[in-house]
């Protein structure tokens, strides 16, 4: 039950953002604004991919919005809603980014014995690593693996350094120099350790710097 005090709080910031809100909903109705109004630029392979391929708008009109944002704020709607636009999850990215190779499907992660590993990194969603709207491509860091991999046994081990010997020498950030994360690139995994990308290299691409593993894909991204 929301306490009468809670409820003025609320009414209070929500006639504050009302008008503010309600305006730049408006802006965003025009084709022409939206890429002025974004929070940061695009990521260089979305440079092409329209606001509303990711953006999807909230139903009802910004009057409904505003009703139930006020019914919500005096206490008699349980949930509040979006202005605008809906927020932004994994099903919009793997509407264009679902592939049958993926090596790390979200939906894995939910699994209960990856509980201790998603509190080094959310895998349970996209967003735990990537954000548009930013020059980062990956918010994570380059030694990631270790979160799930530490008890990995490699059988008929065909690599000069083993993997064994990798991890208990805690070379986690080697990983990512023979392994796509998402397995999608079409790379083969060298035998030598001195061919593998260095860290530094792929701690540049998540930056945004060039893409270590090629541009040759398994699979390309839907595009319509």
């Amino acid at each position: 039950m929301v306490s009468p005090s809670a409820r003025v709080v609320r009414l209070l910031a929500l006639m504050a953002a009302v008008p503010t809100v309600a305006l730049g909903g408006l802006a965003m109705l025009s084709q022409d604004s939206k890429h002025v109004l974004a929070h940061g630029p695009l990521i260089s392979d979305h440079a092409e991919v329209a606001c509303d391929a990711c953006h999807v708008e909230s139903a009802g009109s910004i009057r409904q919005q505003i009703q139930a944002q006020l019914h919500y704020a005096l206490g008699s709607r349980a949930t509040a809603v979006d202005f605008g636009y809906q927020e932004v999850t994994s099903k919009a990215c793997l509407a264009c980014h679902a592939r049958p190779n993926e090596r790390h499907p979200i939906y894995r992660f939910q699994e209960p014995r990856f509980a201790q590993a998603v509190q080094m990194v959310d895998a349970r969603s996209c967003l735990g690593c990537h954000s548009e709207h930013s020059e980062q491509v990956v918010h994570s860091a380059v030694g990631v693996c270790q979160a799930c991999h530490e008890g990995i046994k490699v059988k008929n081990d065909p690599i000069d350094i083993k993997h064994e010997i990798l991890i208990e020498q805690k070379k986690w950030e080697s990983c990512l120099g023979c392994h796509d994360f998402h397995g999608n690139h079409a790379i083969k995994a060298p035998l030598h350790i001195a061919e593998a990308i260095s860290a530094e290299v792929i701690r540049q691409y998540f930056l945004g710097g060039p893409d270590p593993y090629g541009e040759e894909k398994l699979y390309e991204a839907r595009t319509e």
